[in-house]
């Protein structure tokens, strides 16, 4: 797969409120929704989110996003979100999924995700090293344990998935969707434009970060 085309089922995510946070001046979700309809023009995108966040993406006023379909589910239960997405997978030989709370994702990472996806590859998905020191505290915040960081990974998305390796029954997994046992998963070099904002205080560094 080298470049966008109608097999793939395009998703944007919902995961947290931090999608309707504005970063310059622009809400983190329609940032994403715009990346997802630049790089796949001609294909729908599926929007996934709470009933109560679809109801306020309704009331947006992006004309980009009319062309959306909506799709109420739980987005961080797999197997809900493959049960509620199945349907329009059907005809795709693949599902790709983006987190709106990932906005300034660049299109090279999507590049390397598309790229990495050949025929003997189910799963792709970025990943980048995790430098920081990690702590493991009690609840009286006791350290008890320091992790080694050379077996922790900061995942990123795009994820991009072979619909015939999704376990559409599966309960537990680390992706946006359940995959099978044997599912050939690889990791690509993730950017630090990837990062996901999970805080006002996030939103605003990524903003100083663009000027």
């Amino acid at each position: 797969m080298s470049e966008p085309n109608p097999s793939v089922c395009v998703v944007l995510a919902i995961t947290s409120s931090t999608a309707f946070l504005e970063t310059a001046k622009i809400l983190n979700l329609e940032r994403a929704y715009d990346t997802l309809a630049m790089f796949f023009p001609t294909v729908t995108i599926h929007v996934v989110a709470s009933s109560s966040d679809i109801d306020r993406f309704r009331t947006l006023p992006g004309e980009n996003m009319r062309r959306a379909v909506l799709v109420p589910c739980e987005t961080m239960e797999p197997e809900n979100l493959a049960k509620k997405l199945v349907q329009f997978w059907r005809d795709s030989k693949s599902v790709l999924i983006h987190d709106a709370s990932r906005p300034f994702v660049d299109h090279e990472q999507f590049e390397r995700v598309l790229k990495a996806f050949d025929e003997d590859v189910d799963a792709v998905r970025p990943a980048m090293p995790f430098t920081e020191t990690l702590k493991i505290l009690t609840a009286d915040s006791i350290i008890t344990e320091t992790l080694d960081r050379s077996t922790v990974l900061r995942i990123s998305t795009p994820e991009l998935i072979r619909t015939s390796a999704i376990d559409i029954n599966g309960l537990d997994c680390s992706w946006f969707l359940p995959l099978k046992k044997n599912a050939n998963i690889v990791h690509v070099e993730g950017s630090p434009s990837g990062l996901r904002i999970n805080s006002q205080s996030d939103a605003s560094l990524m903003e100083l970060q663009q000027d």
